[in-house]
């Protein structure tokens, strides 16, 4: 008898087991977890990012067609939808879908800016925090207009 009784008392893991286990997993968790998170924000930056460059040209296949970019009033949708007038030189829509959000789930802002001759838009996501300015993951994350694109130009030259 005293031979199966061992047997059971053999079986499972003690008290101190089970808490060495779940202190060695919360170490881990505790040095891996900042870096896992960090990543996470970064590639949700670039996603930002990437979608930002994507509507920029569909707003430049837009003003092809219809010789000036949508309105503040039309809109993103304006990608989508005929817009209010010159609909029948509208070859639309020119994204697929739905209007994307940015990576934090809000709407990209589109502002178009076509006084004084000027026919440009800003386009930008507020960032992580969803407010204005900030730095790093927070920071505005926006698109280039052609005016800035040639002050940048040869900067990166070899």
């Amino acid at each position: 008898m005293s031979g199966t009784m061992r047997r059971k008392e053999e079986e499972g893991f003690t008290l101190f087991e089970v808490i060495a286990v779940l202190c060695l997993i919360a170490a881990l968790t505790a040095v891996v977890g900042p870096s896992i998170w960090n990543r996470l924000e970064r590639g949700r930056v670039q996603t930002a990012q990437v979608q930002v460059a994507m509507l920029k040209n569909c707003l430049n296949d837009y003003r092809l067609d219809m010789g000036v970019y949508p309105s503040t009033e039309e809109g993103l949708e304006s990608l989508r939808r005929p817009p209010f007038s010159g609909a029948e030189r509208w070859n639309g829509p020119y994204i697929d879908g739905p209007v994307p959000k940015d990576p934090w789930g809000n709407d990209y802002i589109y502002v178009y800016s076509g006084t004084g001759g000027a026919n440009t838009f800003e386009l930008y996501s507020y960032g992580a925090d969803g407010q204005e300015g900030g730095t790093g993951v927070n920071a505005d994350i926006r698109a280039w207009t052609e005016e800035e694109e040639r002050s940048f130009e040869g900067i990166m030259e070899y």
